[in-house]
């Protein structure tokens, strides 16, 4: 119990000394507009995100239905088109996971990956499925992937599934059902956003202790690159499974596109860094003016993404080849991602007085 005391109080000391921005009566009070930067993130960020999300999954949802009224070459094409799109909007979204996303678990409801093949293949043939635990594997974006693109790039083995098999009309409702219940969740998010009070809310909820903005925005910002560190690249590549490479673990596995989204999260995660156009995380960091190896924190955390991104640029094609194909390319990625954590993690919330609050996965300090 002793030993916990300390340890507590040398953590605590850590803290206190690392939130240091120059003033003596309260070392967390910065002289920085939170507000102002709050609303950046909601009217620059936010909004915007969920905006572009929720068009394409209308979008989605009408080629869905177009393509179950009928199903050709040519309608599989466009819905294929759709998913994509949606995909590629969701990067930009998923690290807003709080406030109206949370109510309806977004996260783990429209991007929980790899699929189970094997529970999907059993609601199709069983019925009476519902989308409802946010810690199933059975939906969202994952279960489209599957169902509608295969390895080998042929549509024949897709196209079959919707004209003769012998569930047609099962497929044909499942799909639709993972389509209506991703817009359903979305369409929440987005009126908390635009219609509710919530913006509002966020704007104004200042301070460093959990619960405000900036302990929300911090949070999933880190948690958000965890996932794009452990679980699009980690993962798959082996690194975290004593290496046995994992490549049908990768985020969209079926359609190919793992690479691409790696590379617009990490995109997203840049900008959600800078604030876009605007006041950002960088700006708060820059601000209080903490050093680190002979530079400002907040240019080391910067310099760090152009690194990662330049490695992961480097990387082609589909994800589960490149695990096996080109592994020390994956591995150098995965390493300069990883190099981030400390400062984002660590560094940057010690010296914004901000607690992390998420729950770690063992892996999370690799």
């Amino acid at each position: 119990m002793k030993k916990t005391f300390a340890t507590l109080l040398i953590i605590s000391l850590l803290v206190w000394t690392a939130c240091d921005p120059g003033t003596d009566e309260n070392p967390c009070d910065v002289d920085f507009d939170q507000s102002a930067m709050f609303q950046n993130y909601t009217n620059g960020l936010i909004i915007p995100a969920y905006t572009r999300l929720k068009s394409e999954v209308d979008r989605l949802v009408t080629k869905t239905e177009a393509f179950n009224n009928t199903p050709t070459d040519l309608t599989l094409t466009e819905l294929q088109y759709a998913f994509f799109n949606t995909y590629s909007m969701w990067q930009d979204a998923a690290q807003y996971d709080f406030g109206p996303a949370e109510e309806v678990f977004l996260r783990n409801s429209v991007n929980n990956f790899p699929v189970d093949t094997a529970i999907v293949l059993s609601n199709i043939n069983d019925g009476g499925y519902t989308f409802d635990s946010p810690d199933a594997y059975d939906k969202g974006l994952p279960a489209l992937d599957y169902l509608l693109f295969n390895t080998y790039d042929s549509k024949i083995d897709i196209l079959e599934r919707f004209t003769t098999n012998n569930q047609t009309t099962e497929y044909k409702k499942y799909i639709l059902d993972v389509v209506k219940d991703i817009q359903t969740r979305v369409n929440h998010t987005y009126d908390g956003w635009t219609s509710g009070d919530y913006a509002a809310t966020f704007n104004t909820n200042t301070g460093t202790a959990a619960g405000t903005s900036l302990s929300l925005l911090v949070n999933n910002f880190n948690e958000n690159y965890e996932l794009i560190k452990r679980d699009k690249i980690g993962i798959p590549s082996g690194i975290l499974t004593l290496g046995s490479i994992n490549p049908t673990k990768t985020e969209a596995y079926y359609s190919g596109y793992s690479i691409v989204l790696a590379k617009e999260a990490l995109q997203a995660t840049i900008q959600m860094y800078q604030g876009e156009s605007g006041l950002g995380l960088d700006d708060y960091l820059t601000t209080i003016g903490t050093q680190k190896n002979g530079q400002s924190l907040s240019q080391v955390i910067l310099e760090q993404f152009l690194s990662a991104k330049d490695e992961l640029d480097a990387l082609s094609g589909r994800l589960s080849d490149e695990v096996d194909n080109n592994t020390i390319l994956v591995e150098t990625a995965y390493n300069e991602l990883s190099k981030q954590l400390v400062n984002i993690k660590t560094d940057m919330p010690s010296v914004m007085c901000i607690s992390i609050t998420y729950i770690d996965n063992p892996s999370d300090s690799d």
